[in-house]
């Protein structure tokens, strides 16, 4: 939900944590609101996100969310039903998102303690995304992402990720931008899907592969299809 000055404000679970060895005191749950975005970790060093264009945009937020707090983190499930992505030698399956500035303290250790204490309390809540900006940066905070990257963990069947406050803020801009770019895109289109990047630039800048060389997103969006709708406009008989 848009408000007036172009932010956006999101419905989301608020769980009391108060973590005494960080900064963190809340999570905030996206519960069922990102029904089309799947997170698959690195497979050969490289992961994957696949969402619908509505969703990009709330992920673009929530990543300007967590940018804001220095107490909250955002918790993304996996939605019901999801599909693992099949490969010639196996399949990967998605996993949750754990996503937080680095100065809460969060560490993936903590995660199963806290995932517990999630069960104890919750509260509805609204939060305002900041606005977006343009995904462009000077050379000079690209420097600074380039010397601390985010990070990009795996434990307890979850994926954490934690990046300072100005980085996550760039990657929510960036997700903003793909997500615009959705309706337009000559592939989504024609396949229901494109691949319309990689954040390779936000987590390993000078390609280490250490965890992984590229985080490509995929959007998913058949409502744009052109195949979707000629179907439907062919009569029938």
């Amino acid at each position: 939900m848009r408000v007036d000055d172009g932010r956006m404000r999101l419905r989301v679970t608020s769980h009391p944590v108060a973590d005494a060895r960080s900064g963190l005191r809340r999570i905030l749950s996206t519960g069922p609101m990102l029904g089309q975005t799947f997170v698959y970790p690195p497979d050969h060093r490289v992961g994957y996100l696949h969402a619908s264009r509505a969703d990009l945009l709330r992920l673009g937020a929530l990543f300007r969310v967590a940018a804001a707090s220095s107490h909250s983190a955002i918790h993304i499930p996996v939605p019901p039903g999801a599909r693992p992505m099949t490969y010639a030698d196996g399949a990967i399956h998605p996993l949750p998102v754990l996503l937080a500035r680095e100065d809460t303290g969060l560490r993936p250790s903590s995660w199963p303690d806290l995932r517990q204490r999630m069960h104890r309390a919750s509260t509805p809540v609204k939060v305002t995304a900041p606005a977006v900006r343009s995904p462009d940066r000077p050379d000079d905070v690209r420097r600074r992402a380039d010397g601390r990257p985010a990070r990009f963990a795996e434990h307890a069947a979850t994926i954490v990720i934690t990046a300072r406050a100005e980085l996550l803020f760039w990657m929510g801009d960036w997700l903003t931008a793909i997500g615009d770019r959705v309706a337009q895109d000559p592939h989504v289109h024609r396949h229901g899907e494109s691949l319309l990047g990689d954040m390779v630039g936000f987590f390993d800048p000078h390609r280490t592969d250490r965890p992984m060389h590229a985080f490509c997103v995929v959007a998913v969006e058949p409502i744009f299809h052109r195949d979707r709708w000629r179907k439907q406009r062919t009569p029938i008989g």
